[in-house]
């Protein structure tokens, strides 16, 4: 099965724990909730973020960010559900 990897931004934790549930459910594998400040197994980093935040791309909407590996078939799925929880995607 073909994954793709997804980050999403949240501002709580509790968001991204929600998400990473219903992602579950879709067949997604190698979560990783961080808080803003470390880097995350997909090698999100601070500099990724505050890159993210520049004038032109998506800011993440919070400190918390969850990288997973998504079905190819559940993607856009996968975006409903970050959508829906809270979150903003932030980089595929």
């Amino acid at each position: 099965m073909e994954m793709r990897p997804l980050v999403a931004g949240f501002s709580s934790q509790d968001q991204a724990e929600h998400a990473a549930r219903k992602l579950l459910a879709l067949r997604a594998d190698r979560f990783r909730i961080e808080r803003k400040g470390g880097v995350s197994e997909s090698g999100v980093s601070d500099a990724f973020l505050e890159a993210a935040e520049e004038p032109g791309t998506l800011a993440a909407p919070g400190p918390f960010s969850l990288s997973v590996q998504v079905p190819a078939v559940a993607f856009a799925r996968a975006r409903t559900v970050i959508e829906q929880a809270g979150g903003r995607v932030i980089s595929e």
